[in-house]
């Protein structure tokens, strides 16, 4: 099977397109002119989505259709090694197709649409082999003429139970010579499929692989047209290539048993939730009745408040649900694939599939962990007394965070002086650089506290943020300097944009544009009220301005750093302002987070996203670390200064998942988080 090999999109993408699936309208809340009954508020409970049983079945040996999560119907193959049912790919191409290709639903590689839709794709003869396999047990062999012989294997081709004597025979005769045969425990090599692949200009078997021409041939295609090529005896190289991926699926499957059993206990809380929201209505009822018709009103709206915060933790279940079971359905395609290549493919197919094999199964363990679940209590309190109905007599609607985040400290490192840690810009290899104050040195550092090397940018370089792409290129704001300069992975730097006013604050959008914070004064403490301070996206080159977001638009004072969540959302800390902003894509405010009641924000500075959507904010006057949602609603405090580091000021999450967090006194300290 071959076919052109595209590069997944990042986990950050892959995210978004998890947390992006629309709510039904039943989970929306219904706005009523008139005050809705006991029923009628009851009824309007949120229908959750219902996991498919396949995801949960722990006997599953992933016999099922990635599209309706059933039992697989005339399974066809994609190149990319996913399967579906013919009827569902079908259904699924006539919805999302463009310009004459798909994208497969799991992992986005596009395809061509064969001129007769999903029946112009392979069968994927590993799933029929694999059904083929549970009908052994127990027949005869069909060719036998005692009709006693039990049946070991059978020809996928001819549909026919053979003996192992018949089925050798019945491999060697010309007419069937390339079927296939399946057999219910592995041969001699291993596999469940005996098969042979025959050259079609030599008509003879073919036993080697070309390395160079990354392709199956034989004996006489060496010698003629391969001579000079490096090339190995396939059976060979597909079992040290079935050994590799053996490892990777190992792995990978010993993680479903807690994916699934994750998957559960979100759903066991989405029921939870649910039975919170019926008691705290049958409460307030209770207290509505009592007070008669003079709090009608008033009952009304705390409906309306309990509805929003139920309805935020249905949007953060749901969001939750889909990563869990989009990771599942992930990591169990990957491992089915590899799985069925491994016990049936042919070492041709073995051999011609391994780069895509291996590729798919490395971007299936990036998806684990899955994060956790933010849990709230809600609770509605009743006054102690009261004589005039007011909203505060009636009661009171509290919601506490019982989300625990376990931060593990692996390392330190204290870059000499006692300067602030001003930015952080993880790259490859568990490393990152680390700016100190505005001094002009880049210092790279490991997980574990080392510093690896220290390059010196010049002296007139005033240095303020540091980030970085996916190809280890460094984009360093200079403040004086009033540029942005690139620094890439062989450390050659160049300016990339000269800017009028002061840059603060960089980031890259999931586009590649550039996020810049512009400001008119130097630092925060010279910010006039007159300052039109804003937030500007250049584009991927640094050519031209893409878009401008102003003060005026969103009533920001001095804009210190930014960060674009993976569902598009830009955050912003506003250092003057004591706020985080929350735009859209096109710079229209969400809302401002402030902290909650028992942590309020004070001087919000480093702000960082994770792959979940996570948000992290360095509280520097509160000498804290922030954890908000996707939905930038509070979950969880991580980290406090401490006697080693004081007052976190620039934070970073690396691509593994490791947390960085930079204090006022020059010390970086790296976090197990999230893993």
């Amino acid at each position: 099977m071959t076919g052109e090999v595209v590069r997944l999109p990042s986990i950050s993408s892959f995210s978004q397109s998890l947390t992006g699936v629309p709510l039904s309208s039943s989970a929306k809340t219904r706005s009523s002119s008139t005050i809705p009954s006991k029923m009628a508020v009851i009824s309007e409970e949120s229908e959750t989505t219902r996991t498919p049983r396949a995801l949960l079945n722990e006997d599953s040996q992933f016999e099922w259709c990635g599209l309706c999560f059933d039992d697989y119907s005339d399974p066809k193959m994609l190149p990319c090694y996913h399967s579906y049912c013919s009827r569902c790919l079908n259904e699924y191409i006539d919805q999302t197709k463009d310009a004459g290709s798909f994208a497969c639903p799991l992992c986005k590689i596009r395809h061509a649409v064969p001129m007769d839709g999903a029946q112009g794709f392979k069968p994927n003869i590993y799933i029929n082999a694999l059904q083929a396999t549970k009908n052994i047990k127990n027949t005869i062999c069909e060719t036998c003429d005692d009709g006693k012989t039990l049946a070991e294997t059978y020809c996928l081709e001819c549909e026919q139970n053979f003996c192992t004597r018949c089925g050798t025979i019945h491999l060697k005769m010309k007419m069937s010579k390339s079927h296939h045969l399946v057999s219910e425990k592995p041969g001699e090599h291993g596999q469940k499929m005996t098969s042979r692949s025959y050259c079609g200009e030599h008509k003879q078997e073919i036993d080697i692989f070309c390395f160079k021409c990354r392709m199956p041939i034989c004996e006489n295609c060496r010698d003629q047209a391969h001579e000079q090529h490096n090339t190995q005896n396939i059976k060979e190289f597909a079992n040290e290539v079935k050994r590799e991926l053996t490892e990777s699926v190992d792995f990978l499957q010993s993680y479903l048993p807690s994916l699934k059993e994750r998957l559960r206990d979100v759903e066991n809380h989405d029921e939870a939730v649910l039975s919170i929201k019926r008691h705290l209505i049958d409460q307030i009822d209770a207290r509505s009745e009592k007070l008669h018709r003079e709090i009608e009103d008033l009952r009304e709206k705390f409906i309306t408040k309990i509805n929003s915060e139920i309805q935020i933790e249905e949007d953060r279940l749901v969001i939750f649900k889909n990563r869990v079971t989009e990771a599942i359905t992930f990591v169990s395609s990957q491992v089915a694939a590899a799985k069925h290549c491994i016990d049936f493919g042919s070492n041709q197919d073995i051999a011609v599939g391994k780069e895509t094999l291996q590729f798919h199964l490395q971007e299936a363990s990036k998806m684990l962990p899955v994060g956790f679940i933010p849990r709230f209590d809600i609770n509605f309190l009743e006054p102690q007394s009261a004589e005039t109905i007011t909203e505060d007599l009636f009661g009171k609607i509290t919601k506490l965070g019982s989300t625990t985040v376990t931060v593990t400290e692996i390392g330190h490192y204290k870059v000499p002086g006692m300067h602030l840690i001003r930015g952080i810009a993880p790259v490859s290899d568990g490393r990152a650089w680390v700016i100190c104050g505005f001094d002009p040195r880049l210092h790279l550092l490991n997980r574990l506290g080392s510093r690896l090397r220290t390059i010196k940018l010049g002296n007139d370089i005033d240095v303020d943020y540091v980030t970085s792409d996916e190809n280890d290129n460094v984009y360093i704001s200079c403040r004086k300097n009033r540029c942005i300069k690139l620094l890439n992975k062989d450390t050659r730097i160049r300016d990339m944009v000269v800017l009028n006013d002061f840059p603060r604050g960089i980031a890259l959008s999931q586009s590649g544009d550039l996020l810049i914070c512009l400001a008119k004064s130097s630092t925060y403490d010279k910010y006039r009220p007159t300052d039109k301070n804003v937030v500007v996206k250049y584009s991927k080159l640094g050519s031209k301005v893409v878009a401008e977001f102003e003060r005026a638009n969103i009533q920001m004072k001095y804009p210190r750093r930014i960060a674009e969540n993976l569902n598009g959302d830009i955050y912003v800390s506003d250092h003057k302002e004591g706020c985080v902003h929350i735009l859209t894509h096109d710079g229209k405010v969400r809302h401002r987070y402030t902290g909650t009641e028992s942590t309020k924000l004070g001087e919000p500075c480093g702000i960082t996203c994770d792959r979940y959507g996570h948000v992290i904010i360095a509280d520097y006057k509160s000498n804290c670390i922030h954890l908000l949602d996707q939905q930038g609603q509070f979950v969880s405090l991580l980290t406090r200064s401490d006697s080693v580091m004081k007052q976190p000021f620039s934070v970073a999450v690396d691509a593994d998942g490791y947390l960085w967090v930079g204090g006022s006194n020059g010390v970086v300290k790296i976090f197990r988080y999230l893993l």
